[in-house]
């Protein structure tokens, strides 16, 4: 099992264990404790694991609330999983868009000062890559 394989199977984790007796999930409470999840794994690099999941949470989980979605969506987690493998610099990140590209080359632009140098020129060049500067 390869890192993003274990990410998303400690997500599926987190999401069986916050489902109550009648196989409902607070959507809210899972989507922090995923939120969560992902900073923990990616401690070390500044404020951009908080900054991708406040973008996630946004753009993907809110909308599944709003529409009152009993479940947060296998697409939603693959958002997250792409954004933990684009850390990880492993090529798992079909599942971003542009739009995401954007918010995720802004993100690293942001924080870029306080990145490890070799880890932000492995951005870049991923960032150049995918047309999002």
């Amino acid at each position: 099992m390869d890192n993003i394989q274990k990410f998303f199977s400690d997500i599926e984790k987190i999401k069986k264990h916050n489902r109550d007796s009648n196989g409902h999930l607070d959507l809210t409470k899972t989507a922090e404790q995923i939120s969560v999840l992902f900073e923990n794994s990616n401690r070390g690099l500044c404020d951009l694991p908080h900054t991708f999941t406040e973008y996630w949470t946004r753009a993907y989980v809110n909308p599944e609330i709003d529409s009152g979605a009993e479940d947060i969506s296998r697409e939603t987690i693959e958002k997250l999983c792409a954004m933990q493998a684009f850390l990880l610099n492993d090529s798992e990140t079909d599942a971003l868009t542009n739009d995401d590209w954007r918010e995720i080359a802004d993100a690293v632009n942001y924080e870029a000062e306080d990145l490890p140098m070799e880890l932000l020129s492995q951005m870049m060049s991923t960032l150049v890559e995918k047309n999002a500067l």
